[in-house]
């Protein structure tokens, strides 16, 4: 049994050749939306974090899974249809290239809302 990961990079190294390209593509489309963003691990899984969370995310056997909140993953539906999605969360397969277009899209209004949200805003 190998030790859980303390930080990104172990929990990186642990991933496979796919795992890691697919977890590479994922953080610089998070990272492009949110720069001052930075990627920690949150209850054993990635996440980038500003003041607060904006996402979590995690590698699986067959899929990469991104959990924005609820809001969101409301507020894609349409363009989520093809994927597995429930609550905060939707899984997007290993072995097909990354929504990046769609990423940076749901990243960019989670971002939003979490400022706004920040600001006292509704």
């Amino acid at each position: 049994m190998s030790a859980k990961p303390t930080n990104y990079d172990e929990y990186f190294a642990g991933q496979s050749e796919l795992a890691q390209t697919r977890l590479t593509e994922l953080v610089a489309c998070l990272k492009n939306e949110v720069p001052n963003g930075i990627v920690q691990l949150k209850w054993g899984k990635p996440a980038l974090v500003t003041d607060n969370i904006v996402c979590v995310f995690a590698t699986f056997k067959k899929h990469i899974s991104l959990h924005p909140t609820p809001s969101i993953i409301s507020h894609f539906a349409d363009e989520l249809s093809q994927y597995t999605t429930s609550g905060n969360t939707v899984q997007f397969p290993l072995d097909n290239p990354l929504p990046i277009e769609l990423i940076h899209t749901m990243i960019k209004r989670r971002h939003y809302e979490q400022t706004q949200l920040d600001m006292g805003w509704k």
